[in-house]
């Protein structure tokens, strides 16, 4: 008997905890052993063993303002330790996007990313196409065209999550009308795209509350998306739309937070939703909240001065905290352009352009090695990512489409 049978007649259970322990990418070769491992790696109870022990990564974006250079995601794994932290390009997986989301030279935008799954958006006005995929998997599929086409009058906001109870993923449709003159909300409806329902539609539910920025997306946790608002007619901040009920409600913001707070942004790290505030003159101001939905709970967890690495400009750009270490240092990304790495013991900033930053670099160099050209990338855009085998096909559509 070969060693693959005698693997084979091992009680399932003990397969799956063996198989579910593997780098992502021996996985996906192991799936190309023989039809019994594809049915074996293909079944629901090894999907949900390896999604709760499967490393946290980041996956990275790199897109230029031409069509040829719409052509590769990466992920990166970091290691997190107290005494140390390191980056580490996963060779092997250098993805190409789903064909809808660049087959009009379109640029496209991580909305969201819940359990290996991803919210992808194009980013220009002329097209409103989403996609939901599922890279580890090489499967996406294409959302129906929504209603309220993008213009000059309107701005379009995403969210992408999972409802607390039902367990269903949705994607959330911010489609707001303004004044041509004033620019101020005229009204605003809210869809809803189910995946895995029977009509496969957008749902029209109800008129969403508040202004809401254009190539903002709603932040996920805890069953709910999260976003910062922009308008006028009302003192409140932060709009939450609950996904299993569907219903927006008012969301604490942080005390000291005012309006006209054009450079700050909602974020996850650490489990904790976090808001990032670059409107000083001097300094980046980093809000935790500890305990989810208790205004007296926001703390200033970090207030990072800008002078050191002479960021002080006058065209002020939006910070995000992409993953703050054990050892004390805040990986930032600056104006979807280049990484900060701020010391919180030395509180010391440091800037680095993306050309030459370390953890761009690897996947630069392993892209290249699969068989990429080298380009120029002026804008990145990073997410949070589990790699997952998640089929899309499990949730019934019939129009899963395969990518390279």
């Amino acid at each position: 008997m070969s060693n693959q049978a005698h693997f084979l007649n091992l009680p399932s259970h003990l397969i799956n905890d063996i198989l579910s322990r593997l780098p992502t990418k021996t996985i996906i070769q192991c799936k190309s052993v023989c039809k019994s491992w594809l049915s074996l790696l293909s079944e629901s109870e090894f999907t949900n063993l390896h999604l709760q022990r499967s490393p946290p990564c980041l996956i990275i974006n790199k897109f230029g303002c031409h069509p040829s250079e719409l052509t590769c995601f990466g992920l990166v794994e970091y290691e997190d330790e107290p005494d140390h932290h390191g980056f580490r390009y996963v060779a092997g997986t250098t993805i190409k996007p789903p064909e809808g989301c660049i087959e009009n030279g379109l640029s496209v935008t991580m909305v969201g990313s819940i359990n290996g799954l991803i919210c992808l958006t194009e980013s220009y006005h002329k097209h409103d196409a989403v996609n939901l995929w599922n890279p580890i998997m090489r499967e996406s599929i294409t959302l129906p065209v929504p209603e309220g086409g993008r213009s000059y009058t309107s701005t379009v906001s995403y969210g992408f999550g999972l409802s607390s109870e039902s367990r269903k993923y949705k994607v959330v449709r911010i489609f707001v009308e303004l004044d041509k003159n004033t620019r101020w909300r005229l009204k605003s409806n809210c869809y809803v795209y189910t995946l895995g329902e029977e009509t496969e539609l957008w749902r029209r539910i109800e008129q969403a509350p508040f202004l809401y920025n254009y190539g903002t997306y709603g932040v996920f946790l805890n069953g709910n998306l999260h976003w910062l608002t922009d308008d006028q007619d009302s003192s409140e901040l932060i709009s939450c739309f609950n996904l299993e009920t569907e219903l927006f409600s008012p969301f604490p913001a942080p005390p000291e937070l005012r309006k006209n707070f054009n450079l700050a942004s909602l974020g996850v790290s650490g489990g904790c939703l976090r808001l990032y505030d670059n409107n000083s003159d001097d300094e980046i101001v980093i809000w935790v909240m500890k305990e989810y939905g208790i205004k007296k709970l926001w703390t200033k967890e970090f207030v990072i001065q800008k002078e050191p690495v002479h960021l002080i400009d006058p065209s002020y750009e939006l910070v995000r905290v992409l993953k703050v270490f054990k050892d004390g240092d805040i990986l930032l990304l600056w104006r979807d352009e280049f990484f900060l790495s701020y010391d919180c013991w030395r509180q010391i900033l440091h800037q680095s352009g993306v050309d030459n930053d370390k953890l761009i670099k690897k996947a630069d160099d392993q892209m290249n090695e699969d068989g990429y050209a080298e380009k120029s990338y002026p804008c990145i855009d990073v997410m949070d990512y589990v790699p997952s085998f998640l089929s899309l096909k499990n949730f019934g559509i019939q129009m899963v489409e395969s990518t390279n």
